[in-house]
């Protein structure tokens, strides 16, 4: 398993994470937020060869409000009004796309999709008709070659559905060397992770029927919930990122101008398996119980821990923390090859997180909300029985 870093809103700090701590193995640049013109930046032009690129063609509606540097890229389809917008303009789009990269020295080739198909044949015409474009270029372009499979929720929580969409990503005449995943979970409020045990069951079927058939996997925009599914079985790339709007897909994102509230920001703490709001370590330090949550040969935990430090969501400090705990996590997980025994060792964390947390009970620390320990059972009972 290989992490990759996603270069968004000041991936300066990516860069530093990686040549300070060697924290992931390449790079994600998403589209959105860089634009075309990375291309000219000394600092991007190093890291080519170990990056790919997400020209996030996901919003298909109204994305006039949200286009980012998205219009930057002369082959988008933010560049067109919807209503001319036929099948055969997207085709070309993805084509050239594909080229874009090929061109510019990417690797990996990540073949972008829409993310707003109603329908499930259209996802499959799609997915049948750049295979074959694919097909007839694959042997002159020494590059591997991802499929984008963005599983909106109404997609993700029908299992018939995911079901053909598998039948149709594993066919024999499918020549993608692998498939870049996205999953729109749509947590509840106040909570960052969905709970939802239909989204547990066929995001992990698609992960591991996928693997299953020879396929190499991209777990994109994930969040932690990345554990949960490593833990059943090998994924050879997951993204990890410092924004949440990067660790969690969200189709609005694209289609709609969204800005985020007002926020200090959250620890997060690899034995809670859990982001602590910053409000709540003020409980935590007053009741010398912060012990209990600090992470382990961490400088970026260290340093946001102090008494005296002012929070804020922008902090470097902050975000890096987040990044090297889960990259941390993820490795040690993955090390594991025994599929069985990597499943008992998630649950072990999970065992562990509950105890940390009825801890923190015992001494009268109640954490509500997203810094609750809401998904821990959940994952649990998922896990146990899967």
């Amino acid at each position: 398993m290989e992490i990759i870093q996603i270069l968004g809103h000041n991936s300066k700090w990516n860069l530093d994470i990686y040549a300070e701590q060697e924290i992931g193995d390449l790079f994600l640049i998403t589209a959105y937020t860089h634009g075309s013109s990375f291309l000219s930046k000394k600092p991007f032009q190093k890291i080519i060869p170990y990056s790919i690129i997400d020209l996030q063609f996901y919003g298909k509606k109204e994305t006039t409000s949200a286009k980012g540097k998205l219009s930057e890229f002369s082959f988008h389809p933010v560049n067109i009004e919807e209503e001319n917008l036929t099948n055969v303009y997207f085709e070309n789009c993805m084509k050239e796309a594909i080229k874009f990269q090929i061109n510019n020295g990417f690797k990996r080739i990540i073949i972008p999709h829409f993310y707003e198909n109603e329908e499930v044949s259209d996802i499959i015409s799609t997915i049948k008709m750049i295979n074959n474009y694919v097909k007839s270029i694959k042997e002159e372009n020494e590059v591997e070659f991802y499929m984008t499979l963005p599983f909106a929720n109404h997609i993700i929580i029908d299992r018939d559905k995911v079901e053909q969409i598998l039948v149709a990503c594993t066919d024999m005449e499918i020549v993608f060397d692998g498939y870049f995943l996205t999953c729109e979970t749509k947590p509840e409020a106040k909570k960052k992770l969905t709970t939802e045990l239909k989204i547990f069951k066929n995001f992990s079927k698609v992960l591991k029927t996928l693997k299953w058939q020879g396929f190499k996997t991209i777990y994109a925009y994930a969040n932690w919930d990345a554990l949960l599914y490593l833990a059943q079985t090998d994924i050879d790339y997951i993204t990890i990122a410092s924004y949440e709007n990067l660790r969690n897909f969200d189709i609005k994102r694209y289609t709609e101008d969204r800005s985020g509230g007002a926020s200090k920001g959250f620890y997060f703490s690899e034995k809670l398996l859990n982001m602590i709001k910053a409000d709540d370590l003020t409980k935590i330090r007053n009741t010398n119980n912060m012990h209990l949550i600090s992470n382990e040969k961490n400088i970026f935990s260290e340093v946001i821990l102090n008494d005296n430090y002012h929070w804020n969501i922008h902090k470097p400090d902050v975000n890096k923390n987040y990044m090297l705990s889960i990259a941390r996590l993820l490795k040690r997980i993955s090390s594991i090859e025994n599929i069985e025994e990597r499943k008992k060792y998630v649950l072990h964390l999970i065992d562990n997180a509950n105890k940390y947390y009825n801890e923190l009970e015992k001494r009268n620390v109640f954490l509500e909300y997203e810094s609750s320990n809401y998904h821990l059972n959940f994952w649990k009972t998922y896990l146990a029985n899967a």
